[in-house]
């Protein structure tokens, strides 16, 4: 352990280090922006598609039918586009009412049709978030502001249509947009915030909406937003340091000492549906043997990792979902930290110790995932494995994890949910998959897959029977060592100090710019 610690400590006074040499000066700004700094660029301007760090742009750009507000004691639904909502007992017709006089950005109206041309639109395209809406039989217009929904299956429909990715409203003006354009940056929401201009990979920005139908006279709102990309992580929080950023995003633990000094720059963290952990590839040797999986769970020091890497930014796992996510009920055990048992468990795979090598692929950007990589080098020495450390972007990385000739035997993930809901996590992760997308470990079990279904139909209308499925398929996962669990994750807030409005909610991974305000 003294030996481990000192490793850590040694690696964050390195990666302190090119700060340390920088200084920074207070910036008065005379502008009403609000600046965000963050680590890369969107990929996907089409709001059916995109499926990353686009949400911070498309969510103060557009808006969905419903929002599902996590951040207080009991998750629930508010009005977005529609103002209210039924279903039907079997639980597949639903029925919005939407609010009126709403105009998307190009001066379309807002209405019934709208919905159901980007529901139409959104299920002819196979990438992205799309998926979200294939229990989806058909939209009927009942008139210019009541559109229904009728489904296939009883799917929970309030958390599709408030789906953080793929369940934005957008005008229908879309079909006129040629690739290119979109190419080149495209929004035609209702949000708050209007695309002016996108510079790639140097800047985005949003102007103000005047006739947003939420209005502008109530409060101190920002004229615009700008998201700026600034790659290295010393860099963006200089920015913030000295006013040059009002908001800088995934700066690592390690650098956050510097700022203990500076009143000027408030840092907090917040509770998160967020997750790491690392995928074992069951098809690709010596990992498909499941008791080198077993003993590779068995080298992963969590207690050390929550205390000397995350340095309480994180909380010890107690299954393969956060565990303050809805419907979570913790398996009844996970693999435990013990070398030993490893030991014992690398002698029942029967493996030839002269074919010891095994690799693992992680997210170069990430100080955290760097540590837990050495962690894992040293202790797997020691019970006789060697592994190597494929460092890498995480675009990448991801690339040759698809393909089983260049997958890695061990990949770090983080997920967080596109819907709000566990079976998120399944679906992405661990369905069976004819061609990988995330599920790096190339698992397929029609336990899984005919549990998952089940869950996922019955969440709406018998919450306590999906939550005793969603449990079942921990199980089933854990017994299989397709995952090894490692972190449930805070959500990080590093922003000047008199900037007021936050408001954390774990169901979307992005700020809300309309909400906040700069206080004099």
């Amino acid at each position: 352990m003294k030996i481990w610690q000192s490793i850590i400590c040694s690696a964050i006074a390195t990666a302190a280090l090119p700060l340390e040499l920088s200084c920074t000066s207070a910036t008065t700004r005379t502008d009403n922006a609000f600046i965000i700094a963050t680590y890369d660029d969107v990929k996907d301007w089409d709001p059916a598609t995109a499926f990353s760090l686009e949400v911070l742009p498309m969510s103060n750009i557009y808006e969905p039918l419903l929002w599902y507000d996590a951040g207080g004691e009991k998750p629930v639904f508010v009005p977005g586009l529609a103002t209210s909502y039924t279903k039907s007992e079997d639980g597949l017709t639903w029925s919005f009412t939407l609010r009126e006089n709403v105009h998307f950005h190009d001066g379309q109206k807002f209405d019934a049709n709208a919905v159901k041309f980007v529901v139409e639109r959104n299920k002819t395209l196979n990438r992205g978030a799309s998926y979200i809406w294939s229990a989806v039989d058909s939209v009927r217009v009942n008139g210019s502001h009541q559109a229904t929904f009728e489904l296939k299956e009883p799917v929970p429909l309030d958390k599709i249509v408030s789906s953080q990715y793929g369940a934005w409203m957008y005008s229908p003006g879309i079909a006129h947009v040629s690739t290119d354009s979109m190419r080149n940056g495209f929004g035609a929401g209702t949000g708050p915030y209007q695309l002016k201009k996108w510079i790639r990979n140097s800047h985005i920005t949003l102007d103000k909406f005047d006739n947003y139908w939420g209005g502008w006279g109530n409060k101190n709102n920002f004229n615009s937003v700008q998201i700026q990309v600034v790659s290295e992580s010393s860099t963006r929080l200089q920015m913030v340091e000295s006013g040059l950023a009002d908001y800088a995003v995934l700066i690592p633990i390690q650098l956050l000492d510097l700022l203990e000094q500076n009143p000027d720059v408030s840092v907090s963290y917040h509770p998160a549906w967020i997750n790491h952990f690392y995928l074992l590839n069951t098809k690709k040797s010596p990992t498909d043997n499941i008791w080198v999986r077993r003993a590779i769970a068995a080298s992963l020091d969590r207690s050390t990792l929550a205390e000397y890497v995350y340095r309480g930014i994180a909380k010890e796992p107690t299954g393969l979902l956060p565990s303050n996510m809805p419907l979570f009920d913790a398996p009844d055990s996970l693999v435990q930290f013990n070398l030993s048992k490893a030991s014992n468990y690398l002698k029942k795979s029967g493996m030839d110790p002269n074919h010891n090598r095994l690799d693992i692929s992680y997210v170069s950007t990430s100080e955290e995932y760097r540590l837990t990589a050495l962690m894992l080098l040293d202790n797997l020495r020691k019970i006789g494995l060697e592994l190597t450390l494929k460092p890498g972007l995480w675009s990448t990385n991801w690339d040759k994890a698809k393909y089983l000739d260049t997958a890695p035997n061990i990949i770090s993930m983080a997920w967080w949910p596109t819907v709000s809901s566990p079976a998120d996590w399944f679906f992405g992760l661990y369905r069976s998959q004819d061609v990988p997308l995330f599920n790096l470990s190339y698992y397929s079990n029609t336990a899984v897959d005919s549990l998952l279904e089940s869950a996922w139909y019955q969440e709406s209308r018998f919450p306590d029977v999906a939550k005793k499925a969603y449990k079942s398929i921990q199980e089933i996962l854990i017994d299989d060592c397709v995952v090894i669990p490692a972190a449930d994750l805070s959500v990080q807030s590093i922003h000047r100090s008199n900037i007021t409005g936050f408001r954390n909610n774990p169901a979307y991974s992005t700020l809300l710019v309309y909400n906040l305000e700069r206080r004099e």
